[in-house]
């Protein structure tokens, strides 16, 4: 049942990442004591967002197994779950970067799923095309930016978030050279970690929180603190340069 898939995910990540829920707690407290009348959506927000994680890990449990119609259910899920929390924040606290690396993260997703399913490669989205979209599309958000009646609201806290949500995304295209993806991706969640702590303290004064910096912080740091426990296998290893 889906229920059962989806618990066993949660109980799986919960055994390695415990730390997790006691920091959540922790920042919901500062977030409690600073005032901000948000408490609500900033609570809610990165439970959505660690749900649509959950389903991330469902589909590539489903993947390993060779069940790929029900990978992209569970894929198809969490798309929509990711993407309804952004548009919210874009919204309410004018956090459209959120939104802006989306399809860098879509070609990702199938040119990996072409990959493990049929064993093709889209050639055309690799690190490079994807650099060359990235800034393109990072251009645009700063434009549109400049416009006040749009709502889009960059920070220096906010461009270093970004950076790291679009290098990210670069990295998962960057699947022919295993050590320089492992690299990009270090980077890529080290500056959504620092970016998204930055943001959450420069919210907590203003006392607006938006509750995806909460889970750009914690969810990300995460990842990086299980990608660094790799770090002497990828680094060390000549076959993967």
């Amino acid at each position: 049942m889906l229920t059962d898939k989806f618990f066993a995910e949660v109980s799986h990540f919960s055994k390695a990442n415990w730390w997790v829920y006691i920091a959540y707690i922790l920042l919901l407290a500062a977030v409690f004591f600073s005032g901000a009348p948000n408490l609500t959506s900033v609570a809610v927000i990165p439970s959505l967002h660690f749900v649509a994680d959950i389903f991330i890990m469902m589909m590539l449990t489903a993947y390993l197994r060779g069940d790929y119609r029900e990978g992209a259910y569970y894929q198809i899920i969490s798309m929509l779950i990711f993407l309804s929390v952004k548009i919210y924040t874009g919204l309410i606290h004018g956090g459209w970067h959120y939104l802006a690396a989306d399809p860098i993260y879509i070609l990702a997703a199938v040119k990996n799923y072409r990959r493990d399913v049929s064993g093709k490669d889209l050639k055309y989205v690799n690190n490079r095309t994807m650099t060359a979209l990235s800034v393109v599309l990072i251009a645009t958000i700063v434009i549109l930016a400049r416009d006040p009646q749009l709502g889009i609201v960059l920070t220096p806290a906010r461009y270093v978030q970004m950076g790291g949500i679009f290098l990210f995304a670069i990295a998962l295209t960057t699947t022919e050279h295993e050590r320089q993806r492992y690299e990009l991706s270090m980077v890529a969640l080290t500056a959504m970690v620092v970016g998204s702590g930055w943001e959450l303290l420069d919210s907590l004064e203003s006392r607006l929180v938006a509750g995806l910096a909460l889970s750009y912080f914690l969810l990300p740091l995460t990842v990086l603190v299980f990608y660094s426990k790799k770090w002497s296998y990828y680094m060390g290893s000549q076959k993967l340069i």
